[in-house]
Formats: C-alpha cells, structure tokens, sequence
C-alpha cells in the first residue's frame, strides 16, 4: 500500500493515502479562524465527536458535505439539538457515490422535542488546494444550499454553504457560509494539533495569535 506522510503542526507522520476524520487519533485539536478549538474525542463507525473548549459537542458526518449531526450543550445547560436524513441518498455524492449532485430532506430533533424539516442539495465540484501550516494540500470540495417555502409558497434559499475537505487529513479545512440578509462568513481550519502538541499553553498561544 503506497504511504504518504502529513504535518500535525511540525509532527511528521506516516498514513495511508486514503485518510478519513475516524483516522485522526483521539486528542487531536483543531484550531479554527474564528478562534474556536474543538479536541476530537470519540471515533464513531461513520461520525466523529468533536468537544469544544466551552465543553459542547458536536457529532460531525463522515460524509464532509453534511451539516452537523448533533449538537449538545454542557449538561448543566439547555439546549441542543440532532439531525438526521429522512428522505434521499446523501451517500450517493461523488466521491462517497457516483452522482454529482444529490438532494436530500434532513430532520432537526431540538432538546424540547420540537422539530422541522429542511431540503439540501449538494453538488460536487471537483478538486482544488488549501494550505495549512504552510502546506499545500489536495481538497475535494462541495456546494450545498438549503431550502425553504416562503408563506405564498414560493421556494426561497435559506442558506448556501461551500465545503473544502482534505481528505488526507479527514477534515474540513474551509467553509463558507452565506445566508440571504445575514451576510457571508468563511472559517478556516488554521491548525491541527497531534495530542501530544495539544497542551493547554500551546493551544492558547496560538489562539492568542489568531486574535492578535
């Protein structure tokens, strides 16, 4: 099987070329643009559970294109909500499938038991680079956009989202985010920590530089 190696923040380490985010050891960080830090902490057959500093979780798909499965505040708090595909084949998305583009109705189950129902299309559209750590790395990237029914029944677009995904680290490294009167907003993966760099000091510093 040919190898290849990646750079968790100067650690080089040996992997297959077919990496996806359940590869990624337990206690890897991921530091973000906005300054959020999210520490991987459970490995799933096909999700991972992603703990951020505040202590909430969020269950991420395997399927990059998918918004997040579950979000769970900390216990002492209320909140929170999860997901699930009700209708369509959001596997079926190249290069999980053999279509380029897939449709598919997704449940949002809130904490109070209330719940609706929202109509995402996703396209693939094809392959690109993102740097990180000043790295070059091939990504696969996705447009999805949601959907809704205005009262006169009209269909209106509720949210765009553009996905870049290193599938060598197994990790969405930038996403775009634009929803209609509310603007645009782009995260970026800007670090990725092995668990034996992820120490308290180094992980604030860093923060400290993004914010600087």
């Amino acid at each position: 099987m040919k190898l290849s190696t990646f750079v968790f923040a100067g650690i080089v380490l040996s992997m297959t070329t077919q990496l996806y985010a359940d590869e990624l050891p337990l206690g890897s960080v991921a530091i973000y643009s906005n300054g959020q830090v999210k520490k991987l902490v459970q490995n799933g057959p096909d999700w991972t559970l992603w703990e951020s500093a505040r202590k909430r979780l969020y269950k991420e798909s395997y399927l990059p294109y998918l918004p997040t499965l579950e979000y769970r505040r900390f216990p002492a708090e209320r909140g929170g909500y999860t997901r699930r595909v009700v209708s369509g084949d959001a596997a079926q998305l190249v290069p999980f499938g053999d279509q380029q583009s897939v449709t598919f109705t997704i449940d949002r189950m809130k904490s109070d038991g209330s719940s609706d129902q929202r109509r995402w299309r996703c396209n693939y559209e094809g392959t690109g680079q993102e740097s990180l750590m000043e790295t070059n790395w091939a990504v696969q990237l996705f447009s999805c956009s949601r959907f809704g029914s205005s009262s006169g029944g009209a269909v209106k677009l509720k949210e765009q989202r553009e996905i870049s995904y290193a599938p060598e680290l197994g990790i969405v490294v930038k996403e775009i985010l634009s929803r209609p009167r509310k603007g645009t907003k782009v995260t970026r993966l800007q670090y990725l920590l092995s668990p034996q760099e992820a120490s308290y000091q180094r992980i604030a510093d860093l923060v400290k530089t993004l914010r600087n």
